[in-house]
């Protein structure tokens, strides 16, 4: 994997950083980061911290979430999204997902939370930078009085109706692991226009200080979850060319799904309206692994990667069957998941398979049309 791709500015801000000798906490890059990735994303305010399931942590805690309290997630998506809430002891509720964005289903979301009426949080996924439904989203949780924290961890620069993410619900969390869009390695963002969660996650972030306090004074219980000097310097600087990454990634997705559309037995996604850009994963579909199971989608996998492309199995599983969430340590109505089964996102495991952003990332045509050439060939044989 070609990834991430090296920069001479990347290693011009690491040396910078490095001969600063400021390493330590709350440094000059971490904070002109901060300031900078939320002018871009149109939010007032951020907090840099070490990873993108933290972020989700300090996310939750500062909007509310104590124990027992429900939060709603969609079934589609990584596991942190879940295990944030479970950590504070509070419940995750699965909705299914829209079979054409597998991002969450404002219509099940509807059904979950009038069926569970002490739904606290609600957290849509802006799954591969396909941004979530907001509006519908938004106006069903404000129903029920629930908070909305963004899971777009994989949405750096996604826009949602001319609004970039990350700062449209009351607050939203990217991650910077090493397969992200902006990478450094680990690391992750909490972005809010509400200065009371900004407060709460900074302290939180920062082992309990509040602004302008004593260094020995600590007025919340808090941990330290601070984003380095060192990851802080790569992410501005990649933050300095993520348009014109973008822009080769808008390019070169087109170019990839006009020839996946003539491969026969695939479909390929195309965003909703809604979207103004998404390009992280382009998803790839077997509509017969639905029919004769995982193994279909499973072995075309394989036989692309033979092919010398790199493409993604995707989830295999829904949330509610992973064996995490039945660990009798969590409390959690294992019985009541057992019973679930969601009908989006059991096919979405079943057949979808996930092109990665980096294997778009590229000036070569020829390498495009390889990808095409692997995946026509790999369906043909899987399907004959």
């Amino acid at each position: 994997m070609d990834w991430p791709r090296l920069d001479p500015l990347d290693e011009d801000y690491l040396l910078k950083a490095y001969r600063s000798r400021r390493w330590g906490t709350r440094s000059p890059f971490v904070e002109e980061f901060e300031r900078e990735f939320a002018r871009y994303h149109g939010a007032k305010h951020a907090v840099a911290v070490t990873g993108g399931t933290a972020g989700l942590m300090l996310a939750y805690l500062a909007a509310g979430v104590k124990p027992g309290d429900k939060v709603a997630v969609p079934a589609y998506t990584f596991i942190a999204t879940a295990s944030a809430a479970v950590v504070w002891r509070a419940v995750p509720l699965f909705v299914d997902v829209d079979p054409q964005t597998l991002n969450m289903d404002p219509s099940d979301l509807d059904r979950v939370v009038e069926k569970h009426e002490d739904v606290k949080l609600v957290v849509p996924v802006h799954f591969a930078g396909i941004p979530a439904e907001m509006d519908e989203i938004l106006k069903i949780a404000r129903v029920h009085d629930a908070s909305v924290v963004e899971d777009a961890a994989q949405a750096h620069g996604s826009a949602y109706r001319g609004r970039r993410v990350g700062a449209i619900g009351d607050a939203g969390v990217f991650s910077f692991q090493l397969s992200k869009l902006m990478a450094a390695g680990e690391g992750g963002i909490v972005l809010t226009n509400r200065y009371d969660l900004y407060e709460a996650v900074w302290s939180l972030h920062h082992v309990g200080r509040r602004f302008e306090g004593e260094w020995y004074e600590h007025v919340r219980i808090g941990w330290n979850f601070r984003m380095t000097e060192f990851q802080a310097a790569v992410l501005l600087s990649q933050l300095k060319r993520l348009d014109n990454v973008i822009s080769t990634l808008e390019r070169n997705w087109r170019i990839v799904v006009e020839g996946l559309e003539r491969v026969d037995g695939v479909e390929v996604f195309r965003p909703p309206k809604h979207v103004d850009w998404n390009f992280y994963f382009t998803y790839v579909k077997l509509p017969k692994a639905v029919e004769y199971g995982l193994g279909l989608k499973l072995k075309f996998v394989k036989m692309v990667r033979e092919r010398g492309v790199n493409i993604l199995e995707g989830y295999v599983k829904p949330l509610y069957k992973q064996p995490a969430l039945r660990d009798p340590y969590w409390s959690l109505p294992s019985e009541f998941y057992g019973k679930l089964y969601l009908k989006n996102t059991e096919e979405a495991c079943a057949s979808v398979a996930w092109l990665p952003h980096y294997e778009l990332l590229t000036e070569d045509e020829a390498r495009l049309e390889k990808i095409v050439g692997a995946v026509k060939e790999a369906a043909r044989e899987v399907l004959s």
